[in-house]
């Protein structure tokens, strides 16, 4: 089960152009693991274009996908 969040993040480290470390607010995040990344086609119609998606495991063990969309880097979506 999931649920969509979107809320944006600040990231503070990289790790070869992928996050590593990142606050959500007040909580910071370190990266375990990247699960897995893709990228999707927003709604063209609309004039949205693509964003990335990552699929990531915290050093806490939650699953978050992170997205990027013209710089700006955000949590889409929290696994329970």
């Amino acid at each position: 089960m999931s649920r969509i969040v979107t809320r944006s993040i600040a990231v503070t480290e990289w790790n070869r152009e992928r996050p590593k470390s990142f606050w959500d607010g007040k909580e910071q995040h370190l990266v375990e693991r990247i699960i897995d990344e893709w990228w999707e086609m927003g709604a063209w119609w609309e004039g949205e274009g693509t964003r990335r998606m990552i699929r990531i495991e915290t050093s806490e063990l939650q699953w978050m996908d992170i997205e990027c969309v013209d710089g700006i880097w955000s949590i889409y979506r929290i696994w329970d």
